[in-house]
C-alpha cells in the first residue's frame, strides 16, 4: 500500500517500502490540468483525484463515496452513501452497496472507485480490507467494474492495494 501525506511531497517521503518505486505522486494542488480526461487507473493521478473529491470534513466524520466513472475509467461524478459508512459491518456494506450498484449501472455507469473515508490513520485496517473485498464482490454481482479503492483520512489518500483481477488501481 502506498501511502502519501497532501503535506509532503511523496517523492522526497515515501512511506512504504514493500512497494516499488513509481513515478511521483500527485497531490490535488498539483494535479496536471488535463486530468479529468485521464483515466482513474491512472497511478500518478489516483491519489490526487480522490483527494479533490473527498473533503476533509467528510474524512473526519467518516462515510463511503463513489467516484462514477466513464467506460473508459474517467471521473464522470462523486456521490457519498448514506446508509453504509466506514463502520458498517462488511456483509451490511454489500447488501446495500449492491442495490445502489444495481441501480446506477441501470442508469448507465460502468465504473466506480470506492473510497473507505474515516478518521485516523492512512494504515488499512483488518475492517478496511474486509470492506474492500465486500466492494469487489458488489461490483462483480452488479458487473460495474471497480477501478481502485482507496482510503482516505484527514490529511491522507493511500490506495488499498488489489485484492483480485476485478481492479485495476
Amino acid at each position: 500500500m502506498t501511502t502519501w501525506n497532501r503535506r509532503d511531497d511523496p517523492s522526497e517521503h515515501p512511506t512504504d517500502s514493500s512497494e516499488p518505486p513509481r513515478a511521483r505522486r500527485q497531490p490535488f494542488e498539483s494535479l496536471p490540468d488535463d486530468w479529468a480526461r485521464r483515466p482513474m487507473t491512472d497511478p500518478d493521478l489516483f491519489e490526487g483525484v480522490v483527494d479533490l473529491a473527498v473533503f476533509e470534513t467528510f474524512r473526519a466524520l467518516g462515510g463511503l463515496a463513489l467516484l462514477l466513472c466513464q467506460g473508459d475509467g474517467r471521473l464522470m461524478q462523486p456521490l457519498t452513501l448514506e446508509r453504509i459508512n466506514a463502520a458498517s459491518p462488511p456483509d451490511v456494506a454489500e447488501a446495500h452497496l449492491s442495490e445502489a450498484l444495481a441501480d446506477l449501472h441501470r442508469d448507465g455507469v460502468r465504473a466506480l472507485v470506492i473510497v473507505i473515508a474515516r478518521a485516523g490513520t492512512a494504515t488499512a485496517t483488518d475492517h478496511d480490507l474486509a470492506l474492500r473485498q465486500a466492494f469487489a464482490r458488489a461490483c462483480d454481482a452488479t458487473g460495474m467494474a471497480l477501478l481502485g479503492v482507496a482510503l482516505a483520512v484527514p490529511g491522507e489518500v493511500s490506495a488499498l492495494p488489489t485484492p483480485s483481477g476485478s481492479e485495476a488501481a
